[in-house]
């Protein structure tokens, strides 16, 4: 094991240089904007409740398996949820590709009307955004007050939250989620 003194040094370091922070056997790095965070113990199976999908039909977090997924739980109303959407959109461009989806879940009991409304005056666009008005998969995952971020391993299951706003287009919110996307604890490898 290597020293804490020494895991920290290397982290700040390869936080600085923009480099992956994946180690084999090193923990998560959770430090700044994203202390909020919480690694579990052990992940934890998300919820496979069908929401309707903005793109159209029904989706469950399943249909993403094989992705690290950031999985955000958010309201129009909510105005942490507000401030942290920008960040997220950012997050979303940062790690754009096959590894990775960024999932939105909203509570908005006004539906898809009141959600293109706030994403057109904001100028964001989540592809990958669920409605769950009747709060039955925020419910399931335990979500008690927004916003949640969650990240999902590639199997689909919880590996850790942020409960309250975070910024998500910060290097240590970037190093959190590169250190999943390649590989990182309950990811199976790349």
């Amino acid at each position: 094991m290597i020293p804490i003194s020494i895991r920290l040094l290397l982290g700040a370091l390869l936080v600085f240089f923009g480099t992956s922070t994946a180690f084999a056997g090193e923990d998560p790095p959770v430090s700044g904007s994203v202390q909020n965070f919480v690694v579990f113990d052990k992940p934890i199976p998300a919820s496979q409740i069908s929401l309707n999908a903005k793109a159209g039909g029904k989706q469950t977090l399943g249909d993403y398996r094989g992705k690290v997924v950031v999985l955000n739980f958010w309201a129009t109303w909510c105005g942490p949820c507000v401030r942290e959407m920008p960040t997220l959109a950012r997050l979303q461009e940062k790690f754009a590709g096959d590894d990775f989806a960024m999932v939105i879940v909203s509570q908005d009991r006004g539906g898809w009307k009141d959600i293109d409304r706030f994403m057109a005056r904001l100028k964001l666009d989540f592809p990958n955004s669920l409605l769950d008005d009747r709060l039955k998969m925020s419910r399931e995952m335990q979500v008690q007050s927004l916003p949640v971020v969650a990240i999902l391993d590639r199997q689909g299951n919880e590996v850790g939250r942020a409960v309250g706003g975070a910024e998500w287009d910060t290097p240590e919110a970037f190093a959190l989620v590169e250190y999943y996307v390649n590989g990182g604890a309950g990811n199976g490898g790349t």
